[in-house]
């Protein structure tokens, strides 16, 4: 009996073994399936396929020669060159379908930059922070309703301009949920939510500093913060890996501390900051030691 169950065991094996080899590694054993990683396949193809969308300076395109800039491309592009992979961006996505495209393996990563949520989390990896930013309130320059009091938004008089899934959206029914919602499609510019206030479709919306900034440059005067002192949150602009991917997120992880520490990613921020504290700055992990001296070598 023994020496039937060792051959039987044998058997198995070896048709195990041969059922993966034949399948390139792809062989399915009851509902596990054993697909290669990100990472692997990464490696393999040299090349990093990247999922985006437009939101200046995070992300921006040429319209006369399709080019991609902004501070996550160009970060990007730095992490591909210290790795030695080519990066090719191959999806334009919104808020909602970016993680169905990181699930399928449309893409490798979603690199347009990204606020992770607790919602957002249950779907996906985040990467470490590269800068950080607030998100205020924005009115009409004659809105007088809401100053010291963001919480009289909370109301059905009142009008919030949104994106759907965006964060802008996320806060709007989480803190604001009495208040109406004029609501546009996932690929619209942001710049839409601000035009739709002057006009006075919407009273408010909630975005950052910087974004504002780019927009009050063509239409000077006719937006201002609406509690200067009070950002609605603060948030980590990251990338975003599909779930569960930890040994490729850990590689970008490992090349974007060493692009901050080296100052490369302050650079990037700096060229396009759009107006001075727009960014706030990740903080060093370190302390420099208060009397340091050089060593003697012996």
């Amino acid at each position: 009996m023994g020496l039937n169950l060792s051959r039987f065991l044998f058997a198995t094996f070896v048709l195990l073994l041969s059922l993966i080899v034949s399948t390139g590694g792809q062989a399915t054993i009851g509902a596990t399936n054993f697909q290669s990683s990100v990472y692997d396949r990464v490696i393999k193809s040299g090349t990093i396929r990247c999922g985006y969308l437009l939101y200046p300076p995070y992300c921006m395109e040429d319209p006369n020669t399709g080019k991609l800039t902004g501070i996550f491309v160009e970060v990007m592009e730095m992490v591909g060159k210290r790795l030695g992979l080519k990066v090719i961006w191959s999806d334009e996505v919104g808020y909602e379908s970016l993680f169905e495209g990181l699930r399928s393996n449309r893409f490798d990563i979603f690199a347009g930059g990204l606020w992770p949520n607790a919602d957002r989390a249950k779907v996906a990896d985040f990467s470490i922070p590269i800068f950080y930013s607030a998100f205020k309130a924005y009115g009409r320059t004659s809105e007088n309703r809401f100053q010291g009091n963001l919480q009289a938004i909370n109301s059905p008089k009142i009008t919030i301009a949104v994106l759907d899934g965006a964060m802008e959206d996320l806060i709007a029914k989480s803190d604001f949920p009495r208040a109406k919602r004029l609501s546009l499609p996932q690929l619209c510019p942001f710049s839409q939510n601000l035009l739709n206030i002057i006009t006075k479709k919407a009273d408010v919306t909630f975005a950052e500093p910087g974004i504002v900034s780019l927009f009050l440059k063509s239409n000077p005067n006719t937006l201002k913060e609406l509690a200067p002192n009070k950002p609605l949150r603060i948030f980590g602009n990251t990338y975003v890996f599909k779930i569960g991917e930890m040994t490729f997120k850990n590689m970008i992880n490992t090349v974007l501390e060493e692009l901050i520490n080296s100052g490369e990613i302050e650079k990037l921020i700096r060229k396009y900051e759009l107006c001075p504290g727009a960014f706030y700055r990740v903080a060093a992990p370190y302390q420099m030691p208060s009397n340091a001296r050089l060593s003697k070598v012996h």
